[in-house]
């Protein structure tokens, strides 16, 4: 019995010891250069082309990553911000497909609220 209740106390102790993470630029800031320390090791953010790979600590607190798009390109670690127009536009055609599936959602809507007022008002009257 006293064996057990030992292994209980080391299982619930066990369960308050948690790993330690710093992030430096609090979690997925692409617009601040960062890194994170956990377990004695630390990793810092570092561009992939015109992404960044953006270090955060996890719920778990474990040093994760993820990587983000930056469309004015990356730099030293660093999505960059510009005043002049994204590097990137829409590709040709998007646009069009959009507004066409805009036009779809009125021509339902519209239906919809026809079929509701012929059956609902217009057909009781008769």
């Amino acid at each position: 019995m006293r064996i057990i209740s030992i292994l209980l106390i080391l299982l619930l102790l066990s369960g308050f010891a948690t790993a330690e993470c710093f992030d430096s630029d609090n979690g997925k800031n692409k617009y601040e250069f960062g890194g994170v320390t956990s377990d004695g090791e630390t990793y810092q953010d570092t561009c992939e082309g015109e992404n960044i790979q953006e270090y955060y600590c996890s719920v778990d607190e474990v040093a994760s990553y993820t990587i983000l798009p930056c469309v004015n390109g990356c730099e030293e670690g660093i999505c960059q911000i510009a005043n002049e127009a994204p590097k990137s536009y829409a590709a040709e055609g998007e646009e069009e497909t959009n507004n066409t599936r805009l036009y779809l959602y009125i021509f339902f809507i519209v239906i919809i609220i026809g079929l509701y007022l012929y059956y609902f008002k217009w057909k009781r009257r008769k």
